[in-house]
Order: structure tokens, then sequence, then C-alpha cells
């Protein structure tokens, strides 16, 4: 005997196509199929009388599965040529499948058509809602959208749809109510489903779309809806309908007067029906909290909903279903979630994934079960959420409204918190860093850069001191043999004639610490309980201005008056940041420091003066050879390192310099052994990139001597101490 296979039919083609169908309507669907409507009514889809599926069954095709139609070259001619030749103004999206399966898509193929002059109808139940920013694009272009409702949606779907109606309206484009109208009968269905109906009836603009249901339906037959016979109902099928309105017009599109909205329909006159009537039908919510989705009984249906909805898949997994979460019911149905986890070591409370099922997915309600997550914070920590631009819920303007603000926006996701900028600004800087390459280029962290020197400059400004992150720098310059990175050329006439002069950058190309590596290395190496940090060698101003702008007490010894008067002057409303005049290779700090962080100067790379343009005795690039530069350097360290407390780090930003003969003298490697020899432990090796520009400037030079110009800095990290201690020791960075 032979086994027959069932199938639920084929699948449609995946291109795109512009077909008139019977009733002389355009469709362009971009979507063929309904997953959604026939996964949520699976027994004939929608109110169990879908005509589209009733046609796609008929012809073979399997409704159940969304398709979507993709554009060609030759396609997209074909169909933009269809729709410029068609007699009407518009053409319609939605026909025979629900384009929210597939929304940027569908915005796609209606800007592609949009020379068409025609006007893109879209027909939809808003299975899944679209974007902000997809809306703003089809209004862009004039879209009208047809929303399908009926008194046989539930009252979630309801209010769903009706708030899309509103939505969409306040764009400016046209939203029309596509109400699918019946005659209910005297029973307790029919009445429920009459007063949902009698209320979308007085919304603006309205289209009436008579049910087309047989005699057969059970609805029919146990009186819940009256049908009436409509022997000139065009495209096919029964010929009975649930005629609310007899005067509705069933025939060709061609002479219908609503064009789909396109033209003057029901309502286009002011009639003052506002839609505040969306509260006659108030839906049941449930928000519940469980400490743990896992033995809550929820496990099966959040893992489901999650991998559905694919931003969330991760609440799927046993190891995130640990976490406490809010569950929502929707008339008494589960309808969505939202985990979060609260890090007491961290002091803060992170709200992790969450997702509604599209049927229900309402910013307001979600916007409540946010707002639950918020009640559950009874400790005051910083709430922080990581959301996608793209996500129809979990969104940058949904926590907006609710009082989250964004710190950093990166590759589509906006990291938001309920709190303070400062209580996040750590895992800002961890952003920023994150592994051993420090790339100084990136825009948040030339945003960061540029409002620590903004401080650094009201600073100066204030009191009197020019140019402030350059303070006592004049006159520094990369070496006296022509290696600036920016040559200045100045002209000037004399007796009428033009003359150049090429001088050096004294200013602009001397080395300055950036203040943002200043602040990572200050909020990352600085222990929990920490309050003193100890330069050598401290050089200019910025990291002794962040320091005291975080109210530790910072110490720096420096060789150059100067450069002391400047800095303690740029500083002195901070009162806890302090430069002292000293030799740092002979000087001992008082007292024990938590951080010892030192950027001392690249052998013969920057000249450094005082007063008077005297060189002081014994500053380091003044010494007549490197191994007495070393010596003299690595002394200052040994007392620095004394003066560090145990199980703490010590940070030095270094880099290699060339002899004259082009060989580097191998100063980073000497460091790295020299702490290593100390009874340190070589814990980082940090690269520390700049802005590669100059370099390139100088690769046309050096590169026939086989010298690759150097771009990088090292930042080297050495702990003294137990590495055991570090993370009880030094403050936890919290979820990133």
């Amino acid at each position: 005997m032979k086994q027959l296979r069932l199938s639920i039919g084929r699948k449609y083609k995946t291109v795109l196509t512009a077909i008139e169908n019977n009733k002389g309507c355009l469709d362009v669907d971009t979507i063929k199929g309904c997953a959604y409507g026939m996964a949520t009514y699976p027994n004939g889809g929608c109110y169990g009388e879908c005509y589209a599926n009733k046609i796609a069954k008929a012809r073979g095709f399997d409704f159940t599965t969304s398709v979507i139609r993709q554009t060609t070259k030759a396609t997209t001619f074909s169909v933009f040529s269809a729709i410029k030749k068609h007699y009407a103004t518009w053409y319609r999206i939605g026909t025979s499948g629900d384009p929210c399966h597939d929304w940027e898509h569908t915005v796609r193929v209606c800007e592609e058509m949009y020379h068409t002059g025609k006007t893109p109808v879209i027909v939809t139940k808003h299975w899944i809602a679209t974007t902000d920013s997809q809306l703003q694009r089809l209004a862009a272009i004039g879209c009208v959208f047809n929303t399908s409702t009926s008194g046989m949606d539930t009252t979630t779907e309801l209010k769903h749809r009706v708030t899309q109606i509103k939505r969409i309206s306040d764009t400016g484009m046209v939203s029309v109510c596509r109400l699918v109208t019946c005659v209910f009968g005297n029973t307790k269905w029919g009445k429920e489903c009459k007063a949902k109906q009698d209320y979308l009836l007085t919304l603006r603009p309205l289209i009436d779309t008579p049910f087309r249901v047989p005699l057969t339906n059970l609805r029919v037959q146990c009186g819940d809806i009256v049908t009436n016979h409509c022997p000139e109902l065009i495209g096919g099928g029964s010929k009975t309908v649930s005629m609310y309105n007899s005067g509705t017009y069933l025939g060709h599109c061609s002479k219908c007067t609503e064009q789909c909205g396109v033209k003057k329909v029901q309502g286009d006159e002011k009639m003052g029906n506002e839609l505040t009537q969306q509260t006659l039908f108030e839906v049941k919510t449930e928000y519940t909290h469980v400490e743990s989705v896992i033995g809550s009984g929820y496990e099966e249906a959040v893992a489901k909903l999650a991998i559905e909805d694919k931003v969330a898949y991760r609440a799927a997994r046993k190891n995130m279903q640990i976490h406490s979460a809010i569950i929502l019911e929707i008339e008494g149905t589960f309808s969505g979630f939202f985990t979060f986890q609260v890090n007491h070591a961290a002091k803060e409370f992170c709200l992790l994934q969450s997702a509604m099922t599209p049927a229900t997915a309402d910013k307001a309600i979600y916007s409540k079960m946010v707002q639950k997550i918020i009640d559950q914070n009874t400790y005051g920590y910083p709430m922080v959420m990581t959301v996608s631009t793209k996500h129809p819920l979990e969104r940058p303007d949904v926590f907006e409204a609710i009082g989250f603000q964004t710190y950093l926006m990166l590759s589509g996701f906006a990291y938001m918190v309920y709190g303070t900028l400062d209580q996040v600004r750590m895992k800002r800087l961890a952003h920023a860093t994150m592994t051993n390459a420090w790339v100084t280029t990136r825009s948040d962290w030339l945003k960061m850069k540029k409002e620590w020197n903004a401080k650094i400059d009201a600073a100066g400004e204030k009191h009197n001191i020019p140019n402030p992150k350059f303070a006592s720098r004049d006159g520094c310059w990369q070496g006296s043999n022509g290696y600036s990175n920016v040559v200045l050329t100045e002209r000037t006439i004399e007796n009428g004639k033009v003359k150049t002069t090429k001088g050096k950058s004294f200013n602009g190309n001397a080395s300055v610490l950036d203040p943002v590596a200043c602040e990572v290395i200050l909020r990352f190496f600085m222990p929990t309980d920490g309050h003193r940090v100890y330069n050598p060698f401290g050089g200019g101003v910025q990291f002794g201005f962040v320091s005291g702008s975080y109210g530790y007490e910072y110490v720096a010894s420096e060789i150059r008056q100067n450069q002391c008067d400047a800095n303690n002057a740029i500083c002195q409303d901070l009162d806890s940041a302090k430069w002292i005049q000293a030799d740092s290779s002979t000087y001992e700090p008082d007292g024990m420091f938590d951080l010892c962080f030192t950027c001392p100067p690249y052998y013969k790379v920057e000249k450094y003066v005082d007063y008077e343009g005297v060189i002081p005795e014994g500053e380091l690039n003044s010494l007549p050879q490197y191994d007495v530069f070393r010596d003299t350097l690595f002394a200052g360290y040994k007392k620095a390192i004394a003066s560090l407390a145990d199980n703490r780090f010590f940070v030095v930003m270094t880099g290699d310099s060339r002899d004259k003969n082009g060989a580097y003298y191998g100063c980073e490697a000497e460091h790295e052994l020299f702490f290593r020899d100390q009874g340190l432990h070589i814990y980082n090796k940090i690269v520390y990139l700049e802005c590669e520009f100059t370099r390139l400037a100088h690769a046309k030079r050096t590169l026939d001597y086989r010298k690759f110009p150097k771009r990088e800095q090292k930042i080297l990290v050495f702990f003294k101490g137990d590495m055991k201690t570090i993370k009880e020791t030094f403050p936890p960075v919290g979820r990133l």
C-alpha cells in the first residue's frame, strides 16, 4: 500500500511581484504568508476565516510561513513598471501576507518605488510594531496605513492595534482603521464583540470591510454572527457575508470612492472623536516578581519567547535563568518577561533581557514592566541597561521616557543608566579601553579628552596661566636636528619680496599626558580604600589635575621650578594636588602611597628648561649618556617603590628612543627587567596608540632606512605584593 505524504503546501516564491487581483487592486506583497497570525489562530487564521489563507490553501501554498519577497535589478524594474502603468494612484502591500514580518524590507521596497509617483497602502495587523525610525521613513514618502481591526479581536489585540493607529497618525500619515464588521447576534459573545465594534466605529478615518463568512461557520450556526447573501461580491469564494452596513461598497476597486484611504474616506471631516476612548476596554495586566526564573514555573515560556524574540535569546539559557524577573501576564496569559540582577559587590542593578509576545507588544505595558523592576531597587543602586536602537520595545526612546539616560553609544547599542552619569563613569572608561591596545582616536575617547582639557583650560584662565595644557613647556620640541612633528613656515615681506622662514613648533609639539589615560589608570589601579598618589619625575599637570578632581592626595616631585609653579597654580582650587621642586632620583616622599605613576622623559627626545631658559642640573635629558639617564631614572623608581604600600600598583608610561645611529636604546625592555628585579610582578603591557597622521609623513623619509615611525607608547603596569589580593582589594567594574 502506497504511503501518503502529508504536506501543508508549497512555499511562495521569494521574488517580489506586482499582480492585479480580481477586484482591480495592484498587490505588491513584500511578504507572502502570515506566520504570526496562523500561529495565533491555527484553525483557519484570524476569526477562523482568513480569506488570504483560504486562497493560499486553494492554490496549494503554505500560508503558515512568512516568505520575504526580495528584489533584484530585474524584478525591481518590472514591479516599478507595473506600478507606474496601473490605473490607480496607489498600490497595496499586505493582501496575502502581513508586511509586519519584515518591516525593514517593506520600508525599503516602498522607498525603491517612490519615484513611481504612486502611494503605497500598507495593510497590517501589527503583530510586530514598526520602529519610530521606520515610521518616519514611511511618512517621508507619503505612505497610507490600513490597520486591520475587528470587534472579534481580543481586548489585548484591540488595544495594541488602536495604539498603532494613533502612533501612525502622530507622524502625519493617513492612518485608517480598516474594520472587519459583523452583524452580531444576541449572545454573550456577540454582545461583547458588538461593544468593541461600536467603539471601533467611532474611530476616524474608517473603512468598513464586511466579514466574509460561510453558513457552515460555527459562530453563524450558534447565532453569534448573522449573515447576509451578497451575489454582487467580487473575488470569488462564499457569497455570504455578515454585513453591518447594507450600503457598504463591494464592487471593483476602480469605482470605489474610498481607495483604501488614499482619497477621502469616512470621517476625513473633523468629528472630534479622539482616541482617548482606548480606556473603554481596560486590559488586565499582572506583573509578578520571581526571585529566579528557574523554579518559578515560567522557565519554558520564557525560553520559548526569548528564542522567538532573537534579541533576548540569552534568557533561554539556564545560566541566565538563575536571575530574577518580572513576569508579565495579560488577561491571564503569559505575555512577556524582563530579567534583572542585583550586584551588591559592584553596587549596581542590572536590567538584562526582555521580550513581549508580538500580539501584545505595547510600549505603555512594557514601560510599566520596567517600572516594576525599578520598584525592586530598594538599595539606591544605579540601574544599567544596554538596549538596541533597532528593537521595537527595548530601545533608547522607551527608556529615556522612563528616566534613563545614555552614557555611551556603540555599534548600534545604547548603554543607559537610571541614575547619574558619574555612577557609570568607570564603565565608560572600561569600554574605551577593554583590551591592552588603547586606541585614543576613538570618538568617545576624544570626547572625554575634550571635556578634561576644557576643565584644565578653565583653571588656567582663572589663575592666569597661559596655555595650561602645555604650561611651562615653551621651548620643548623634538630634538635639535629637525625632528619636530610639524615645521612652521613664516612668511614676511622685506623690500617688496616675500621671505620664507622655517622654524620649530615650540609648543604644540611638546608631549603632554592624555588626561583620559590618566583617569583610566587612576580609576583602575587605585584600591577601594586608597587615597594617595605619588608621581616621581612629575612633569605636566594632567595626572595631578585628574587625581585632585577625584579628591585623591597627589604628590609629584619635579626638578623644574617653573613646571611646579605652573601646575600648583592651575590646581590650587583642588587643594589635594601639589608639585614639589626636587630631584626625583634622590627625593624621598613622606608616608606611604596607594598608587605610583610616572611618565618620565624619553631620552634625548625633548629639551626641558626652567626659568630664564636654564636647564636644571640633573635634568634627565641633559645627562650625557643613556646609561647615566637610565640609572638616574631607576634610582628615582627605587625611592618610589619603597614608598609604595604592599598590594599596590606601580604604573609607568614610557617609550623607546633611538641613538645617533638609529638603533633603539631598549629602555622599555630595561624597565620590565628592572621592576622584576625589584620584586614586582609584570602585570600589564598596554599599547597606547596615538593618531598616525604625522607618522605617515615621517614614513616618507624613514622607510628608505627601514625605520617604521613609532605610533605607540607603552603603559607598563607592575604589582607590588600578592596578586591573589587584587580582586578583593580593588573595586569591581560591574556588568559591561
